[in-house]
């Protein structure tokens, strides 16, 4: 009790010293308040640095965001969080995920109109992906993504989405620390230099370093952790996504840092943000809504959308037209979110109020100011 108490006396202190201390000085008083105060209750506020040192794993729920300055900001739309992604500048730094029953031709549409960025998916034949980024480049007068394999069609795929204006791409598989990765990324650059390269996924600093090492320009990070994925399960495969960002950020040189999995809420996607993602990639967030591709079904009066992995049962049957040998995917059902404007909305105010806590009008600001509590 004793050193509680001693503690307590210096934080009453060191109040007082806030009402006396000129003001360039009040940011590094307060800065020691939240420190002592994180002593006194055994949790230390750590920097990014010092969170990574332990080398134990962190998952979304380990952590959380400690605000250490004073904020200026006036009003949160002050934040600017946006990010130049390849050809286009994102206002909302979110990318919708390839997968087949998340990003469709209305999704990317919408998305685009949110200031955000769709990934066609590549669960279609290849004339109907290319038409489909026709139509969705011309409404949403923008650039569009759309996903590749790295086997079967992908060289055909990739040259006539290239041919059609596409200068986002995203070579799409589950373990982008694969030979064969290389190998597409190669042929891609070889054949069209001027297409901005989306790759992944990886889970270690290791395999980042890796990928970036063959030319990409931004890496998708994570892996095991989405809502339909069950590569954990069945491999026993799995990097808790907070922790896989933070160590792609430790050795990050030049490749944009995608953040994809698990994030199921705005202080996820925040969390993710402050660690080092330049944005995020969402799947589940976004199934469910008007826009995402499939009916709308009512189960006991409550409305949901299906979803489904991309190692899923049906989806690897709709693409090989036998049943699958190996299935590393779930399907489920959503509940129905109506609109995605309004998900990508409430996600980007989140965002912008965190900011505000940090007293950051960038996303550079933002990772500066930010201070990682661990909990537990």
């Amino acid at each position: 009790m004793r050193p509680a108490m001693a503690v307590a006396r210096v934080l009453s202190s060191l109040m007082d010293q806030v009402y006396d201390a000129p003001s360039w000085n009040r940011p590094r008083v307060l800065g020691t308040m939240a420190v002592m105060a994180q002593t006194l209750m055994g949790r230390p506020v750590l920097e990014f640095d010092a969170l990574m040192r332990g080398r134990i794993a962190f998952d979304y729920d380990d952590i959380t965001l400690a605000p250490r300055l004073p904020s200026t900001l006036l009003h949160r739309s002050e934040a600017t969080p946006d990010v130049a992604f390849g050809p286009v500048t994102l206002r909302a730094p979110m990318l919708g995920s390839p997968m087949p029953d998340v990003c469709g031709l209305a999704m990317c549409w919408a998305l685009a109109g949110s200031g955000a960025l769709g990934i066609l998916h590549r669960f279609q034949p290849v004339g109907e992906e290319v038409r489909r980024l026709k139509e969705a480049a011309e409404a949403a007068a923008g650039p569009v993504g759309a996903a590749v394999g790295v086997t079967d069609d992908y060289q055909e795929r990739f040259v006539r989405l290239a041919e059609a204006g596409c200068r986002i791409v995203c070579v799409d598989t589950a373990n982008g620390a694969h030979i064969q990765v290389a190998e597409a990324v190669r042929w891609m650059r070889a054949t069209a230099a001027d297409v901005f390269l989306i790759a992944g996924n990886v889970a270690s600093a290791e395999a980042f370093t890796w990928l970036e090492d063959q030319g990409v320009d931004a890496i998708r990070v994570g892996i095991a952790g989405g809502s339909v994925c069950e590569t954990r399960e069945e491999t026993g495969v799995f990097v808790p996504t907070p922790y896989a960002v933070a160590e792609a950020a430790s050795v990050r040189r030049r490749a944009l840092i995608i953040g994809d999995s698990g994030v199921r809420s705005p202080s996820d996607m925040c969390k993710l943000l402050a660690l080092g993602a330049d944005c995020v990639m969402v799947g589940s967030a976004i199934a469910g809504t008007k826009e995402a591709p499939g009916r709308v079904i009512v189960v006991e009066g409550k409305k949901y959308k299906i979803m489904r992995g991309a190692a899923s049962f049906s989806v690897q049957q709709e693409q090989d037209g036998e049943d699958p040998e190996y299935i590393e995917g779930a399907e489920t059902l959503v509940p129905y979110k109506g609109r995605v404007v309004d998900v990508i909305r409430r996600y980007l105010a989140g965002l912008r109020s965190s900011m505000s806590y940090m007293d950051a009008r960038t996303l550079r600001e933002y990772r500066s100011n930010v201070r990682f509590l661990r909990l537990g």
